[in-house]
């Protein structure tokens, strides 16, 4: 850190009388500001200098290698098959087997849906909803091979 040059500094212990600063310290010498007079109007001209920079960064095109600019993805393929799977564990879901397959497919499905934009929004839905009729044909089935007391 460097300091600053020795001169006449506002005293900060008295705002209406000036202290010497020798560069280091505070001097014991202190005398009265200066009587301010209406100051004088200068006129100032602003010339740019060096290159000018934008605050903003310019808008980052997404493209892939293969197929060019990314666009939303509507189909989410773990929502599309546990709503595939639930149906089928409503029709023919002896053991349950399509209900176990139909819920882990949905469960992925809503952690990581594969859609974007608003459509992810509908896969997870679709996903719920998968879950909750493969759950439901999952316990009718379980419940007819083990049948409760």
């Amino acid at each position: 850190m460097t300091l600053p040059a020795a001169g006449w500094f506002p005293d900060p212990r008295d705002a209406g009388r000036l202290r010497w600063w020798d560069g280091h310290a505070w001097g014991e010498g202190t005398r009265p500001l200066p009587a301010r007079g209406p100051a004088a109007m200068v006129p100032v001209t602003v010339t740019p200098t060096g290159p000018s920079f934008s605050v903003t960064p310019p808008p980052v095109e997404h493209r892939t290698w293969a197929y060019g600019a990314a666009t939303s993805r509507r189909l989410c393929a773990f929502a599309a098959s546990a709503a595939v799977l639930a149906i089928a564990s409503v029709a023919l879901n002896p053991w349950g087997a399509f209900s176990v397959l139909a819920v882990l497919a949905g469960l992925v499905g809503v952690v990581r849906p594969g859609a974007t934009d608003r459509w992810r929004l509908l896969a997870r839905s679709v996903a719920v909803s998968a879950i909750v009729v493969a759950l439901a044909t999952g316990l009718v089935a379980l419940s007819t091979h083990a049948p409760v007391s």
